[in-house]
């Protein structure tokens, strides 16, 4: 599956071989075009092969394979694009060099793959838009200028909770495989409709999703259960965008997500550090004394250090001690690649057969 990973020199090259020049409007075509058509393109068309993947990478290697990078770690950032928000995407690929450098540096031997979509309303054409985990600048540059964001306004409750749905039921990840939880963050500045339908799920979808990915599920969930069972795979956070939010809106998501899961930011700029500076916590690559010094000249509001600073710390390390095994590495090596755990650490002798573990699912 190869080994490149993101570098500011191939997103430079990147943003050349996809024509994308300018600092705003880089989602102009993309929106005419499904405007035009009523369709999404299909790298970012949640209905076309609905489920994303967040797989190792493995390269064929003396009969076995090799880790090429090291343990992915899903990362699905889902925005806000409607009114005072619309222009969102513009902020996510010119921060995107920072926000992947800032990533990575607190995921020491991972391989970062990152799923930036947006959301709208029910109400629009597309309620939302939403790409695979991709870790290489071109295959992330390319699917930031095909989204489509729909812009409108509407009512004040806008409707994430179908991208909540997503991450739930409709993702294939190593990490939660292997006991790990991935991170989810929703950016946005609104409270959510509190919803689900039949219709909608079909509508966003694809109208099989029920009989093809989802054929487990019974009946449709309420929010409250798909937030239960979104916690369950991932570490979720609500970033509100907003140096004076709502008291509402601060206690809708507080109820909903959890009181030490809202942060507030002032602009959408913030996300690189505030997202890594969250990441860095859970994993414990970073303290919480170092957290005023980390984000200090990176964020405006001071609310944003205390919000951040009563994350739940070290939460994902915790999940990492109860692993029967150490998290897979660059250089370890798989018997095949159905396999979930390495037969070989990097630079040790081979394993005994019985502790090779392996798993019937897709990696």
């Amino acid at each position: 599956m190869g080994e490149e990973t993101f570098s500011v020199s191939s997103y430079t090259a990147a943003r050349r071989e996809h024509h994308v020049e300018e600092r705003r409007d880089v989602t102009r075509e993309a929106e005419q075009r499904a405007k035009e058509t009523k369709k999404l393109h299909e790298i970012v068309d949640p209905g076309v092969n609905p489920t994303r993947y967040s797989k190792i990478r493995l390269n064929p290697h003396k009969g076995k394979f090799i880790v090429t990078v090291g343990c992915p770690m899903d990362i699905e950032v889902t925005c806000d694009t409607t009114g005072s928000m619309g222009g969102e995407v513009d902020t996510e690929m010119e921060t995107l060099p920072n926000l992947y450098e800032s990533i990575a540096q607190v995921l020491p031997g991972y391989d970062p793959q990152l799923c930036l979509g947006i959301f709208g309303d029910v109400d629009d054409d597309f309620a939302m838009c939403r790409p695979q985990f991709e870790m290489e600048a071109s295959k992330i540059v390319k699917y930031l200028k095909e989204m489509a964001p729909q812009r409108a306004g509407g009512d004040t409750p806008e409707d994430p909770q179908y991208s909540m749905f997503a991450r739930a039921y409709l993702t294939n990840a190593y990490t939660n495989r292997i006991g790990l939880k991935g991170y989810y963050f929703i950016v946005t500045d609104a409270t959510c409709h509190e919803h689900i339908s039949i219709r909608e799920i079909k509508r966003i979808f694809g109208k099989n999703v029920l009989d093809e990915d989802l054929k487990k599920m019974k009946e449709t969930p309420s929010l409250e259960k798909v937030v239960r069972d979104l916690k369950k795979v991932t570490h979720p956070f609500v970033i509100l965008v907003d140096p004076r939010p709502r008291a509402s809106t601060i206690a809708f998501w507080e109820e909903l997500i959890g009181k030490k899961s809202v942060i507030t930011i002032d602009t959408t700029e913030e996300l690189p550090a505030v997202i890594s500076a969250i990441i860095g916590l859970t994993e414990g690559t970073l303290d919480v004394s170092e957290i005023k010094t980390y984000l200090k000249d990176k964020v405006e509001l001071e609310d944003t250090i205390k919000d951040v600073s009563r994350i739940k710390v070290g939460a994902q390390a915790a999940l990492r001690h109860k692993l029967p095994h150490p998290v897979p590495q660059k250089g370890d090596l798989f018997a095949s690649k159905e396999d979930l755990w390495p037969i070989q650490l990097d630079g040790e002798p081979e394993a005994a057969a019985d502790d090779e573990s392996s798993d019937s699912g897709l990696l």
